[in-house]
C-alpha cells in the first residue's frame, strides 16, 4: 500500500518531465503537462529527449520560449537539433488566435532549420509539416499534417494494428476536442455531435477487431490536405459503418443511417483517434473519456441528469457486497431509468472483475486464452443478466453504446416509459422485464415538481397514489412513484439503490411516503451526497443514495399482523467531498496550509515494443489525490456488513 510522500506548494503543480520542478498552477500549464504525458506514454518519446520552455532564438531579439521541444535520441538540446516543436494552449484558445494561435508555432518552426514537425494543442489539435520542396513552400510552407510522427518514425503514415498504442488518461482530452470540433466547426448541435462521434468510435473498434493488415480508420497527411483524399476517407469510413450497422442493428436500426459529417470534420476526427488501440485501452480510461462528453446528452427538460461514475461505483459496491461471491454472476440487474448507462456500466465492471480473477487463476500465464475467455464470459453473462430502460430514445442509444464499449449487455436496453402500465409495453419488453424478476435495481430517476406525473392511468397503478390520502392523489413527482416501481421489479429479498432528493427523507410533509417505505422494505443504508455531487449537470439539488431490501412474503405477513418489525441497524454516512467543487473543477487532497499532497505509486502503462508486441511497463509516478469520500464510504459499508450477524441482507 502506497502512502502520500510529496507535498506540492500552494499554487504549483509538479512537472511531469522534470519531477524536481514545480510549475505555476494555471489552465495552460495543465494542458502542457497532459500533452507532455501523451508524448511519452502514447507517442513513445523518452523524457530526456523532451525540453520544456526551450528558448528559441528568432532574429536578434530576446529568445522566445517554445512550450516543448523534442530532440532525436541522444542529441544535445540545441536549437539546430530540434525535431518537433509543440505548443500547448488553454482549451478555449482557437488556432486563429492573434498571439497564441498556429502562427506562433509556424514562427518557431521557421527559426529552427531541422524542425520538420509541429503540434499545436488548444481548442483543436493541429499538426504541421515543414515543406522541404522550395517550390511548394512558396505556396504553403507549413501544410497541415494528420499528426506528428511516433517515436522511431520519420513521418506519420497509414497504420497497421501492430503500430497502434493503448490510450492513457489523455483520451478524455481527445474525445473532448473531437466533440467540440464537430459542434463548432461541423455546425452540429452538441447532442448530434455526440452521436456522430460515437459512430466513429464504433467504426474504429470494428476496424481494429476485423482488420487483417493496414487499417481503414486512418488518414494520411496527403488525404487530409486534399478534397479528393477526404472523399476517399469518407468512402472507407462509410463502408466501416455499414458493417457496424450489421453488427448492431438494435443501436442503428435505420438502413439509411449514415455518417453525417462533412469531409473536413471527418478527417480531423479520424486524425485525432487513429493512433490509439481502443480495443486494448483499459475500460476505466475509455469510461472516463466517454463520460467527458456524455454529459452533453443530459436532457434537463426531462429531469435526466448524468450520474457521476463514483456514485455508480459506490452504489454497486454497497449493493453487490450484500450477496455471497458465488451469487454475483447469477444476479439479474436492472436500471429502469438508465440514462446513459452509468449504473449498468458499474455493475458490468464488477462482474468483469470476478470473471477475470477466475479466468486468470485458470489459465495462469496464458494471458491470451484468459483474455478471450473473459471477453466471451462477460458478454454471455451481461446479455443474460443486465437490463436497462429509458423513455428517451437518444439515451437508450447512448446506454447501448456505453455497454457495447465495455463488454456487452447492450441488446437489453429498452425504449419504454418505466412508469406506464406493464400491459401497455411492447411485447419484447413485457416478456423480458417482468415485475418481481430482478435481484438488483439501481437507478437515478428523473425528479422534480416541474415534471409531475398526472396521468390517471399511470397513477392508478400505484399504491402510493392512495396511501394515507383522503382521496387519490392527482399529481405526484416522478421520483416518488419510481420508489414503488423499483420495488415492483424486485424479487422478494431483492436489493435496490436509488438516488433521491433529500426532501423524501426529511420533509415533514412526506412522512407518509417514508411510512410506506418502512412497510415494504428494510432500509439497509442511507448516504448523504453533497450539493456538489451533480454540479457537472448544473443542478444543486441535495440528494442521497437510499439502499433498500424488499420484504419477503413472511416479513410482509408480520407487518400486516403486528404493524412493525423489530428495531434494526442501518448504515448511515455523509459524503462531504466527491472530487470536484460546485463549478465542476477537480478537488485534490491538500494540507491545512493549502499545499497539494501527491501520492507516489507504481502505474502500469501499456504500449508496444519495436517488434509490435504489446508490453506492460511499470512506472513510478507521483499523482495528486482526488478528494473523494465515496470510495471510503463503500469500504466502510463492507466492513460494517462483516460485523453484522448473518441473516436478512447480510451476504444473502
Amino acid at each position: 500500500m502506497t502512502e502520500p510522500t510529496i507535498i506540492v506548494p500552494a499554487g504549483k503543480i509538479r512537472c511531469y518531465i522534470h519531477p524536481d520542478k514545480f510549475r505555476d498552477d494555471t489552465p495552460e500549464e495543465h494542458v502542457r503537462q497532459r500533452v507532455a504525458r501523451s508524448l511519452v506514454e502514447e507517442y513513445g518519446y523518452d523524457k530526456p529527449d523532451l525540453h520544456l520552455e526551450f528558448p528559441v532564438q528568432m532574429g536578434s531579439g530576446k529568445p522566445k520560449r517554445a512550450d516543448i521541444a523534442i530532440f532525436p535520441p541522444g542529441q544535445a538540446h540545441k536549437q539546430e537539433n530540434i525535431f518537433i516543436i509543440v505548443e500547448a494552449k488553454r482549451e478555449e484558445i482557437k488556432p486563429t488566435d492573434r498571439n497564441n494561435g498556429v502562427e506562433q508555432l509556424k514562427s518557431y518552426m521557421a527559426a529552427c532549420l531541422t524542425s520538420r514537425w509541429g503540434l499545436w494543442v488548444g481548442s483543436e489539435m493541429i499538426a504541421l509539416e515543414k515543406e522541404l520542396d522550395p517550390r511548394r513552400a512558396k505556396q504553403e510552407p507549413f501544410p497541415y499534417a494528420t499528426d506528428i510522427p511516433l517515436k522511431g518514425s520519420d513521418e506519420p503514415k497509414r497504420l497497421t494494428f501492430s503500430e497502434l498504442v493503448p490510450a492513457t488518461e489523455g483520451l478524455r482530452s481527445v474525445f473532448k476536442r473531437c466533440h467540440n470540433y464537430l459542434h463548432t466547426n461541423g455546425n452540429l448541435g452538441k447532442e448530434k455531435a455526440f452521436f456522430e462521434l460515437l459512430k466513429l468510435i464504433f467504426c474504429k473498434i470494428h476496424d481494429e477487431r476485423d482488420s487483417a493488415g493496414t487499417l481503414d480508420f486512418c488518414v494520411t497527411s496527403e488525404e487530409r490536405r486534399s478534397e479528393l483524399g477526404q472523399r476517399k476517407l469518407k468512402t472507407r469510413i462509410s463502408k466501416l459503418f455499414d458493417t457496424v450497422k450489421e453488427d448492431y442493428p438494435y443501436i442503428f436500426p435505420a438502413a439509411s443511417e449514415a455518417i453525417e459529417l462533412d469531409n473536413r470534420s471527418l478527417a480531423y476526427s479520424v486524425a485525432e483517434l487513429q493512433k490509439f488501440s481502443l480495443l486494448q485501452t483499459a475500460s476505466d480510461i475509455k469510461g472516463e473519456a466517454y463520460e467527458e462528453i456524455v454529459g452533453v446528452t443530459s436532457r434537463r427538460d426531462h429531469g435526466a441528469f448524468f450520474t457521476p461514475r463514483n456514485v455508480c461505483d459506490m452504489a454497486a459496491q454497497i449493493v453487490l457486497s450484500t450477496y455471497r461471491p458465488d451469487q454475483l454472476l447469477k444476479l439479474k440487474i436492472l436500471d429502469p431509468a438508465c440514462g446513459t448507462g452509468g449504473f449498468l456500466r458499474a455493475a458490468l465492471l464488477a462482474i468483469k472483475e470476478i470473471i477475470a480473477e477466475q479466468e486468470y487463476n485458470k489459465w495462469g500465464k496464458n494471458g491470451e486464452k484468459a483474455q478471450a475467455a473473459i471477453t466471451n464470459r462477460l458478454r454471455s453473462t451481461c446479455d443474460s443478466n443486465i437490463f436497462g430502460i429509458d423513455k428517451l430514445p437518444e439515451l437508450v442509444r447512448a446506454a447501448q453504446m456505453n455497454l457495447a464499449m465495455h463488454g456487452d449487455g447492450s441488446t437489453n436496453v429498452f425504449h419504454v416509459n418505466s412508469l406506464e402500465p406493464f400491459g401497455s409495453w411492447p411485447d419484447e419488453a413485457r416478456k423480458r422485464l417482468r415485475p418481481g424478476s430482478f435481484d438488483v435495481v439501481f437507478t437515478n430517476p428523473p425528479f422534480g415538481s416541474k415534471l409531475p406525473i398526472d396521468d390517471p392511468q399511470i397513477l392508478d397503478q400505484f399504491d402510493l397514489s392512495r396511501f394515507e390520502a383522503k382521496s387519490p392523489r392527482s399529481s405526484m413527482p416522478p421520483e416518488q412513484v419510481f420508489v414503488e416501481r423499483c420495488l415492483e421489479f424486485l424479487k422478494p429479498g431483492g436489493r435496490m439503490a436509488i438516488v433521491l432528493p433529500d426532501s423524501i427523507l426529511s420533509n415533514p410533509g412526506l412522512a407518509w411516503l417514508r411510512r410506506w417505505v418502512l412497510r415494504n422494505a428494510w432500509i439497509i443504508a442511507s448516504v448523504d451526497l453533497p450539493r456538489e455531487m451533480f454540479s457537472k449537470s448544473e443542478t444543486h439539488t441535495m440528494t442521497s443514495i437510499l439502499v433498500l431490501q424488499k420484504f419477503s412474503s413472511e416479513e410482509r405477513r408480520i407487518i400486516d399482523q403486528v404493524g412493525r418489525l423489530p428495531d434494526y441497524e442501518i448504515f448511515m454516512a455523509i459524503a462531504d467531498k466527491v472530487g470536484w467543487d460546485l463549478r465542476g473543477q477537480p478537488v485534490f487532497v491538500r494540507t491545512p496550509e493549502g499545499e497539494e499532497v501527491l501520492r507516489k505509486t507504481v502505474r502500469t502503462v501499456t504500449g508496444r515494443n519495436a517488434k509490435g508486441e504489446v508490453i506492460e511497463t511499470k512506472r513510478e509516478v507521483e499523482e495528486p489525490i482526488i478528494d473523494d469520500h465515496l470510495p471510503a464510504i463503500a469500504e466502510l459499508f463492507v466492513q460494517w456488513l462483516k460485523g453484522r450477524a448473518p441473516g436478512r441482507w447480510m451476504n444473502g
